[in-house]
């Protein structure tokens, strides 16, 4: 902060002494005005403006970054519904029958001139189906000799649990995040079945293991698609932090963790190395270091950046570009993906402009870089460093005007990782590498399986009969 001229003056009559004292002083001012509005804009991060996640901030409602589009809220036309539907043929049919007229009081019994109106209850039947299998043993007419027949395949012990119940523990644990002691606890009190947590970690590894050949089946799909999803997020296993990865498209879904988080990890999870199409990130750097294919960064988190320094600094540059991407990305879905290379080129000199503009209100301190004494870069505010990275990545950031088949955001990868971190909010994460390795294992497949219209349940059950989907006995709907 500069004195006025009068107090400048004034000071310069002082003693050197003085002078020195109240230059230390001011020094000492502009640092703390420096940390402080630091401090300011570290509390004023939110998951509108930053990539905080919503649960740091309970109490409050983020800002969103949809448009508003006038609809009311709800269900939209044309949407699927999910109301109850009358059956033709029900299960059970009761009559109810009146005794007496409800005018005169006069008995109805033998009455046969009768009409009714009917209302349906739909409701389901829980109870133990007990198979026992019986392997004859016949003695040969001829030769006199004893043949035992086979039991089928999977049935394998004197007592266990069939394929249905087994798929259904699957689906509550590793689907619904139901953990092992209360869906033990379910087990006896729902379905009359008693059984042990170290039973349904068993049951839950069986599965994983029927799995290898899909999990193969979707890592092959991902490395050959023309668009990826990439992210990745912290999990703890075993008490220690570890990181998980994805990789998803519109048909399959992959995660898995690795106590690495950097290139290490991405190497030894094999799909990135051996990826050619286009990779949607956050822009998280490591991504960058693959170059066998081109790159999209995720415009929702260069918005919350937006957002973050429009709240913080009080600029005018950030609703500029925030304005100029909802734009694009209207007029991109109005076009059918893409934009003509003519009203593209348009965009991106406007992308160009709000840049100098964002210049104009960051001037670069060269002062700092002529005094800077240290090691590395010179620490650069937020809004110098977010608008770098928009020079230096413009491409990436704009590819999805220019490319049909790149979105406009990395939320697919969002959504496919949101189902761990949930997992994780439940139980507080894995107690083994064992339980981490099953539990990704089967999130990629059920998740791949939802993407082509299969249930849950019914990929579970697939797999626990040994025809899982991705394979060529049971093919996936839409490949």
């Amino acid at each position: 902060m500069q004195p006025p001229l009068e107090l400048l003056t004034a000071i310069s009559q002082c003693p050197p002494s003085v002078r020195c004292y109240i230059e230390e002083l001011q020094q000492e001012l502009a640092q703390l005005l420096k940390e402080n509005d630091e401090l300011r804009v570290r509390l004023n991060q939110n998951p509108s403006n930053s990539h905080k996640p919503p649960s740091c901030d309970l109490f409050i409602k983020p800002k969103s970054l949809r448009e508003k589009t006038g609809r009311k809220p709800g269900g939209q036309p044309g949407h699927r519904g999910y109301t109850l539907l009358s059956a033709v043929t029900p299960d059970v049919i009761t009559y109810h029958k009146p005794c007496e007229c409800g005018h005169c009081g006069a008995s109805l019994s033998g009455e046969g001139n009768t009409t009714y109106t009917s209302r349906q209850v739909i409701d389901v039947e829980i109870r133990q189906v007990v198979t026992e299998h019986r392997a004859v043993e016949e003695k040969c007419s001829v030769c006199g000799e004893k043949t035992k027949a086979k039991f089928p395949q999977g049935v394998s012990h004197y007592l266990q649990y069939g394929p249905v119940y087994n798929s259904i523990v699957v689906c509550l644990n590793q689907g619904n995040y139901v953990p092992f002691q209360r869906l033990a606890k379910l087990s006896e009190d729902i379905f009359q079945i008693p059984v042990s947590t170290a039973t349904l970690v068993r049951i839950v590894q069986q599965c994983a293991g029927k799995l290898t050949a899909p999990i193969k089946y979707i890592k092959e799909q991902l490395i050959h698609s023309s668009v990826a999803h990439f992210d990745e997020t912290g999990v703890r296993v075993n008490g220690k932090p570890e990181w998980l990865h994805s990789a998803s498209t519109n048909k399959f879904t992959y995660v898995e963790a690795h106590p690495k988080r950097g290139n290490i990890a991405t190497d030894d999870i094999g799909v990135l190395p051996s990826f050619q199409g286009t990779a949607v990130h956050d822009g998280w750097k490591p991504y960058n270091k693959y170059q066998k294919c081109d790159h999209a960064l995720c415009n929702a988190h260069i918005l919350r950046e937006l957002n973050g320094i429009a709240d913080n600094y009080k600029q005018k540059w950030p609703e500029e570009m925030k304005n100029l991407l909802v734009a694009i990305k209207r007029d991109v879905d109005a076009a059918g993906g893409f934009l003509p290379p003519d009203k593209a080129d348009i965009y991106a000199i406007r992308y160009d402009e709000v840049l100098v503009l964002a210049d104009e209100e960051n001037p670069i301190d060269m002062k700092a870089f002529a005094e800077n004494k240290t090691r590395g870069r010179v620490k650069r505010s937020k809004a110098r460093n977010l608008i770098d990275r928009m020079k230096l990545y413009k491409s990436d950031i704009l590819k999805f005007m220019y490319k049909e088949e790149v979105p406009f955001d990395n939320n697919l990868a969002e959504r496919d990782i949101r189902m761990s971190k949930l997992h994780q909010k439940v139980s507080g994460g894995f107690r083994s590498h064992d339980g981490k390795k099953a539990f990704n294992i089967i999130r990629s497949y059920i998740s791949s399986a939802a993407k082509h219209g299969t249930s849950m349940f019914e990929s579970v059950h697939l797999a626990m009969a040994g025809k899982p989907l991705f394979s060529a006995e049971q093919p996936a709907r839409g490949d």
